[in-house]
């Protein structure tokens, strides 16, 4: 009895076993279950369109928002295997209530107290996660990543925004709330591991402020530096061998820095309000701190100014503010010739729709969108926004 004893205390003075990244933010007994009954399980206990049971787990908290799963199809698996088994899951008690309602959505209207999106896409023959567009960076992408790579036991293939989408995918309406997207193509099994992606990020959402929240902002600033890593090797690469950075160099950085601070930002929109001042002073150094990349990569001697407050040159500048007549989705209108010469013109004019927020000015949005595909001509931008102003669907004060 006292070997076992000395034994026991060895072993509990021993270093401990490091947690998986997705442990961090999810105990490992939720994970397992959520394992075991998405992708092992894959089609127990699950009903087809026909006669579904609710699609929603009742949240603890009706004023703390929703969690929505969509689809660009309809019945979508990735999505009823996403909610159904996190029913089954919280009515057996294996996981706790969400505090926030997790809801199915398959088509139309978002309800206004949505706080994040969930949304599959079926029509593409890959998995993966599609990085959220620059102008609505999301903490879901982070937590998303994070969870799939847990599950293929690999770094999961991670597409950008404007590889992932196909034309016909953009009849998914711009939402109010931060979108993750998760690539559900490919075979059954492929669909299963997207509905454990989907249910493990959208539970964890829906539990903030939970016991991952502080893994999570050191998780985002580390995912920060990967991704301003891979923007700082593109800066590079533009500049060339002589390394001189122009004005457009400037610009998709400075963009892709302040495209981090604001995903940073956004963690607070899942706190109870007030937000915690001391929450609040960390998420704003985490933010100061990216911005060291800026001056370390020697692109510039000067120090990290935002666009708000940065000299254009001759570029000239339109300090035009678009703002939105309503809160109806903005329709396109004939877009102007020098649009025409990139690979995806329609995905350039659904990022100059999201950025206009009625602060941004037209020199402003053009250097956000620019950043994202490629330097846009100020003059063709200025001519978008106003056949806009003129169709009525905006107005430019």
């Amino acid at each position: 009895m006292k070997a076992i004893l000395v034994a026991l205390f060895v072993l509990q003075l021993g270093p401990r076993p490091p947690l998986a990244p997705a442990e961090t933010l999810l105990a490992p007994e939720s994970l397992r279950a959520l394992h075991d009954e998405i992708i092992v399980n894959a089609d127990s206990q699950l009903f087809l369109p026909e006669n579904p049971p609710p699609m929603v787990v009742d949240g603890t908290d009706a004023t703390a928002g929703e969690v929505i799963l969509t689809c660009d199809l309809t019945p979508c698996g990735p999505a009823l295997r996403s909610i159904q088994k996190l029913r089954w899951l919280v009515a057996r008690k294996q996981l706790p209530p969400p505090t926030r309602t997790i809801r199915y959505v398959p088509s139309g209207p978002l309800p206004p107290s949505s706080k994040a999106v969930i949304q599959f896409l079926e029509r593409v023959n890959r998995f993966g996660i599609a990085e959220s567009p620059w102008s609505m960076p999301a903490i879901g992408d982070e937590v998303s990543e994070i969870f799939a790579n847990y599950v293929t036991g690999q770094v999961t293939p991670r597409y950008a925004f404007m590889g992932a989408f196909n034309t016909s995918d953009l009849g998914v309406e711009r939402y109010d709330a931060p979108v993750t997207t998760v690539l559900a193509g490919g075979d059954d099994h492929d669909r299963s591991i997207a509905g454990f992606v989907g249910a493990a990020t959208s539970y964890f959402l829906a539990t903030l402020p939970n016991r991952g929240a502080e893994a999570l902002l050191s998780h985002l600033t580390v995912g920060a530096h990967a991704r301003l890593a891979e923007d700082g090797r593109n800066a590079v690469a533009q500049m060339g061998s002589q390394q001189r950075a122009g004005a457009e160099v400037l610009i998709m950085f400075g963009q892709a820095i302040e495209r981090e601070q604001r995903r940073m930002r956004s963690f607070e929109t899942f706190m109870p309000a007030p937000v915690d001042p001391m929450l609040h002073s960390r998420i704003l150094d985490m933010e100061k701190g990216i911005t060291s990349v800026w001056t370390s990569m020697g692109i510039s001697s000067s120090p990290f100014v935002p666009a708000a407050e940065r000299i254009r040159g001759r570029g000239g500048e339109d300090r035009r503010v678009p703002a939105r007549i309503n809160s109806e989705p903005i329709k396109p209108v004939e877009m102007p010739t020098a649009f025409l010469k990139f690979d995806r013109p329609e995905l350039i004019v659904y990022e100059l729709h999201n950025f206009i927020d009625g602060k941004r000015s037209i020199s402003d949005i053009r250097d956000a969108v620019s950043a994202e595909f490629g330097a846009l001509p100020l003059p063709s931008v200025v001519d978008y926004f106003e056949r806009l102003a003129k169709s009525g669907a905006i107005t430019l004060k």
